[in-house]
């Protein structure tokens, strides 16, 4: 149970916490793009602790609709760019099956409708399952579909998510996070040492400026070397050629990366989003 996971929208959505600012939603996302699971018992205490305060399906998935909007990590922005419903089931296990959570969420059927209610869950914990936290996980299945749904009927499926953009909707475009960020997202593996000149301030005071609002640069340039790999791989570019433009040191040291972000291997994810399954 100790090393199990749990994704981190089904985690905030079942805190449901008051309090967050666009700056402190925009330093989560970035947090979460470079981890994307939060450690089992947290999820399972957020799922006991709200079931006495009533966990009607309804108020979970507004919660886990609100952090969604705002969710950038690799693995949802593969499974919120299927056309098709049958590629959100086969995406959706084979990520339960290769993140490390403490609860794995199966879905057995393909197609329209309420079919995540359907949905089975094998614990791999020695822990209950509180109503709660599968409401929160089924939560992210029906808005999976819903969203593949729309991208059918758009012309040019689901618009790319991005640092930028998420920094835009949040109000924070102006902020020097953003302003970080942008420049990570359009030039790549821009060297830190140089961040606070194309910013026209000292290095102390864009360190202080980051450090306020829970951010450094690295955490920055990480998050958006992960975004800007995770577009490109339904390009023709090899993974290997894909790590060494976007500033990994090797295709090992991106697999890692993206193991560790979304719970699944660059080359899963590729396979997928090509729906070669």
């Amino acid at each position: 149970m100790s090393n199990s996971l749990a994704y981190h929208v089904v985690v905030h959505a079942l805190e449901g916490r008051a309090g967050w600012t666009p700056m402190a939603r925009f330093a989560s996302a970035v947090s979460h793009v470079i981890q994307g699971h939060l450690p089992y018992q947290r999820y399972h205490a957020a799922g006991v602790a709200r079931s006495p305060k009533g966990s009607a399906p309804g108020v979970i998935e507004r919660l886990v609709n609100d952090f969604l909007a705002t969710d950038i990590n690799p693995s949802y922005l593969l499974l919120s760019s299927f056309r098709r419903e049958a590629d959100v089931f086969v995406a959706f296990n084979a990520y339960n099956q290769s993140a490390n959570l403490g609860v794995q969420t199966s879905l057995g059927g393909q197609g329209a409708g309420n079919v995540a209610r359907g949905a089975a869950r094998a614990s791999r914990v020695a822990a209950s399952d509180p109503d709660s936290c599968r409401h929160g996980t089924l939560a992210i299945i029906d808005t999976m579909l819903a969203t593949t749904r729309a991208n059918a009927a758009a012309p040019d499926g689901a618009p790319k998510r991005s640092l930028g953009a998420l920094a835009l909707l949040l109000g924070i475009e102006s902020s020097t996070a953003a302003e970080v960020a942008f420049v990570f997202e359009n030039e790549g593996h821009f060297p830190i040492g140089q961040l606070a000149g194309r910013l026209g301030c000292h290095q102390r005071t864009l360190e202080r400026r980051l450090r306020e609002v829970g951010m450094t640069a690295e955490a920055l340039r990480q998050a958006a070397r992960l975004v800007r790999a995770a577009h490109r791989l339904p390009s023709a570019d090899s993974l290997t050629m894909i790590a060494a433009d976007e500033g990994f040191s090797d295709l090992a040291h991106m697999t890692r990366a993206f193991q560790a972000a979304a719970g699944m291997p660059p080359s899963l994810i590729r396979k997928l989003g090509k729906g070669q399954n």
